[in-house]
């Protein structure tokens, strides 16, 4: 389901008061979060780091094509 920008508008307008009050709260939560700070090292993503901490771990000693001919089996 597709939501455009003036349906969530519309949902926010018919909404009492105190729930526009949690609106307010969750959008500053969410413009916060998403907040990108220039002057802030930018850090890695899940992957990356991911990634990032694995380069130079492999300690099997076989070459690219020791491991793919073992992966490829007997023909």
């Amino acid at each position: 389901m597709t939501t455009t920008q003036m349906q969530i508008v519309e949902m926010i307008q018919s909404l009492p008061e105190p729930a526009l009050d949690e609106i307010k709260v969750f959008v500053d939560f969410v413009s916060w979060r998403y907040q990108r700070n220039p002057d802030a090292p930018q850090s890695l993503s899940r992957g990356e780091a991911m990634v990032a901490a694995m380069v130079g771990q492999g300690t099997s000693g076989l070459t690219t094509d020791e491991i793919m001919q073992m992966t490829r089996g007997e023909e």
